[in-house]
C-alpha cells in the first residue's frame, strides 16, 4: 500500500513540475477549455464566413431560377408550349441545358413551375395596383382597370397559354386556385360599397363578383386573338358601365362630391406585345 501511495505521489510530482510556470494541476486539467474559450472568436469568424458562402449561393440559384422561369415565360408567348424545348430555355437564358435540369428535371415540370409563378406575379401586381383605404368605387375601378395587365397583348398571351394548358389535372386545380384568388377583392370592395349606400346591386354579391372575374377572363381572350374592335380604351368602358349597372351606382352621388371619385385611365403605350 505504501509503495501504490509513493507512484501516485510520484505522478503528481512529475505532473507538477512538467507544468507550465505558473499553472498548477487544476489549470492543466482546464487547459483544453481555455483553448477552446481562446479560439471561439475564430470559431465564430469562420461560422460568419460559411453562412455568408451559403447565403450568396442561394441568392445566385434563386437569380438563376428566376432567369430561366423569365425566358420560359417568353418563349410561351412566342413559341406556345410545344415548342419550347429545355435547350431553347437554356439558350434564352443564357444558361446550360444541365443548370435548367438541375432545376427542372422535365418540361412538365418546369410548365407547372412557371404556371405557379406567373400566375403569383400577376395576382400580386394586381393586388398592388389597387390599394385599400379609398372609397369602395375607386377601389373597385382600380381593380377592374388592373385586370387588364400590362403590357395588354403579352400578359393575355401568357394567359391564354395557361388556359389551354388547364387540360392537365394539376394544372387546372391551380388555375382554379387562381380564379379564386380574385374573387375576395372584388367581395370586399362591393360590401364596402354597400355598406357605406353607395352601391345598391341589382344582383347577388356573389354573382357580381363571378361576373368580375368573367370580363377580366374573357377581355385576356379577345386580347390575346386579337378580337376586331376591341382595344384597351374600348374594355376599360365596357368594364365601369357594367359596374355602374349591376351595382346600382348612383349618379347623383358620385357627381355631387359625396365620393371623391375618378376613373383611373389605363396605361396605353404599351399595348403591344413586348
Amino acid at each position: 500500500m505504501r509503495a501504490a501511495n509513493r507512484a501516485v505521489n510520484l505522478v503528481v510530482v512529475v505532473a507538477m513540475h512538467d507544468a507550465p510556470a505558473g499553472r498548477g494541476w487544476h489549470s492543466m486539467w482546464k487547459d483544453p477549455v481555455d483553448r477552446r474559450s481562446a479560439d471561439r472568436p475564430a470559431i465564430i469568424r469562420e461560422e460568419a464566413r460559411v453562412g455568408s458562402r451559403s447565403a450568396g449561393k442561394e441568392a445566385h440559384q434563386a437569380a438563376q431560377r428566376e432567369r430561366i422561369l423569365a425566358a420560359a415565360e417568353k418563349l410561351l408567348v412566342t413559341h406556345g408550349v410545344e415548342g419550347s424545348r429545355l435547350r431553347d430555355v437554356a439558350e434564352a437564358a443564357g444558361v446550360s441545358i444541365g443548370t435548367v435540369q438541375h432545376y427542372f428535371d422535365t418540361r412538365d415540370r418546369l410548365t407547372a413551375e412557371l404556371f405557379e409563378w406567373s400566375s403569383e406575379r400577376r395576382l400580386s401586381a394586381w393586388l398592388a395596383a389597387a390599394p385599400e383605404g379609398t372609397d369602395p368605387w375607386t377601389h373597385l375601378v382600380a381593380l377592374l382597370n388592373a385586370s387588364l395587365p400590362e403590357p395588354l397583348v403579352w400578359r393575355s398571351r401568357v394567359w391564354i397559354e395557361f388556359c389551354a394548358m388547364a387540360r392537365v389535372d394539376q394544372l387546372r386545380r391551380k388555375l382554379g386556385r387562381f380564379y379564386d384568388a380574385w374573387r375576395p377583392p372584388f367581395r370586399q370592395a362591393i360590401e364596402d360599397g354597400i355598406a357605406t349606400g353607395v352601391f345598391h346591386p341589382t344582383s347577388p354579391v356573389e354573382d357580381i363578383v363571378d361576373l368580375f372575374v368573367i370580363l377580366g377572363d374573357g377581355a385576356s381572350v379577345a386580347i390575346s386573338l386579337g378580337a376586331p374592335g376591341i382595344t384597351a380604351e374600348h374594355l376599360q368602358r365596357v368594364f365601369l358601365e357594367t359596374a355602374r349597372a349591376v351595382l346600382g351606382l348612383d349618379p347623383a352621388l358620385i357627381d355631387g362630391g359625396s365620393v371623391a371619385v375618378s376613373d383611373p385611365a389605363i396605361p396605353l403605350g404599351r399595348l403591344a406585345l413586348g
